[in-house]
């Protein structure tokens, strides 16, 4: 099971790199562009670089998760005891799990929509927004399994050492 999650986080990180990166190339050859090459500029290299980052800024979420860095209500968990914290653990993955859900499901509705409407964007590119769409089913699928995974782990093998969230003396850290 590790080693499929292993996989597919090597992979979500592969995606939001090369996404990331294709995003920064185009930014840079566009402003490079408008100050030399003004009149070979096309119009669509601004808007393919908001659907590439905000492709690559959802898709990450995933990877929040399971880093522990998402959003998440420490204030809490730091209000009890680290044997206690299991529980609102838990309980945080099933609304994660909750929310990540209804996010699939509208998410897919609204694919759905986009697709039968035959949404385009208004560059000379003529891209179909569908396709942007689909990030965010896409995206809050990644984190309903990482939830799951996430949830899996409080469940089967809380660690307090380890899994618990505790208060960091920030005065006397190095």
């Amino acid at each position: 099971m590790k080693k499929i999650i292993s996989t597919i986080s090597s992979i979500e990180h592969g995606v939001i790199a090369t996404l990331a990166s294709i995003a920064l190339i185009l930014a840079v050859t566009e402003m490079f562009m408008r100050y030399y090459f003004a009149s070979f500029l096309p119009d669509w290299t601004s808007e393919v670089v908001v659907y590439m980052i905000t492709a690559s800024v959802m898709l990450s979420g995933g990877r929040l998760v399971t880093e522990n860095r998402h959003v998440n209500a420490d204030m809490f968990l730091r209000m009890v005891p680290a044997k206690q914290q299991q529980y609102f653990e838990i309980g945080f993955c099933l609304v994660g799990i909750f929310v990540c859900f209804v996010m699939v499901e509208r998410g897919i509705g609204i694919v759905e929509f986009a697709y039968r409407l035959d949404e385009r964007s208004d560059s000379s590119l003529q891209f179909p927004v569908y396709l942007y769409y689909a990030f965010v089913p896409i995206s809050f699928g990644m984190m309903l399994l990482h939830y799951i995974v996430r949830l899996a782990n409080y469940i089967t093998a809380f660690d307090e050492e380890t899994m618990a969230t505790i208060d960091i003396d920030l005065e006397n850290a190095d």
